[in-house]
């Protein structure tokens, strides 16, 4: 499900199969945070099942789909999921879901991600929805906390949890822990690794949030060996080279003093 950089793509889990109504979700879209010039989204075409937008320089669409999500895709993302810890029970409650798309070639990746954001919440905000599946990290969310998230959104204050998966997982050493995300290359940076960290998994995905967002928003490449500053007094290195995951893509790695 993971698009290019210019097609997005997301899942919505519905309870039941309901067509979010296409003028309503239109008129939705126009949001001055978003630093658009004011053009109106439009309905450009509909049918009982689908319906397609133009929105500026964005064409976006929706499917209804009267099925579950495969249960397959969502599995390992939602037991993965330690921000809803009720992902796989609610999950399992949906019987139809949305394949949601938005097919957007504006310079800014990020500004894509907004767009998108915006998308998906106005179409959760329309129809009883559980959760989204996001098509870049393949992370799932709950459709309150998703929504609640996106509405506070801006350009200085990125929503990463909702585009990137910060995956922490237990090592053979006690106490020590490792991270991988998932979503950065779709925002146009590369992935972010920790092959150990001796703490708390939720601070060393602070760092690794805090990492990801300079990346993001600074307009910088960051270079091997070079040194950041996080908060309380951290340090980290910064060394790009290829992924311990074993699948050849070059990341940075963070390296704690």
């Amino acid at each position: 499900m993971t698009p290019n950089k210019s097609t997005w793509l997301a899942l919505v889990a519905l309870p039941h199969a309901e067509l979010p109504e296409p003028q309503a979700v239109a008129q939705g879209l126009g949001d001055a945070r978003l630093g658009d010039d004011g053009t109106p989204a439009t309905v450009s075409s509909q049918t009982a099942n689908m319906a397609t937008i133009a929105w500026g320089d964005r064409v976006v669409a929706y499917t209804l789909v009267p099925r579950p999500i495969p249960a397959d895709q969502l599995a390992g993302p939602a037991a993965c999921a330690w921000y809803w810890p009720s992902a796989e029970a609610e999950l399992a409650r949906h019987t139809a879901h949305l394949l949601v798309a938005m097919v957007d070639e504006t310079p800014r990746l990020t500004s894509r991600a907004m767009h998108f954001t915006r998308l998906t919440q106005v179409l959760m905000q329309s129809v009883p929805a559980i959760g989204i599946q996001w098509g870049t990290s393949r992370a799932v969310h709950p459709a309150e906390a998703f929504c609640a998230v996106a509405e506070q959104a801006t350009r200085d204050d990125l929503p990463l949890h909702l585009w990137v998966d910060f995956r922490w997982e237990a090592t053979e050493v006690p106490g020590v822990v490792r991270l991988f995300t998932t979503g950065m290359t779709a925002l146009g940076q590369p992935e972010i690794e920790v092959r150990q960290f001796m703490g708390e998994p939720q601070t060393l995905i602070g760092h690794a949030y805090n990492v990801a967002h300079y990346m993001l928003t600074s307009g910088k490449s960051l270079k091997d060996g070079e040194v950041l500053g996080l908060a309380d007094d951290v340090r980290v290195s910064l060394v790009v080279g290829e992924s311990m995951l074993g699948d050849g893509q070059e990341v940075v790695e963070m390296v704690f003093d």
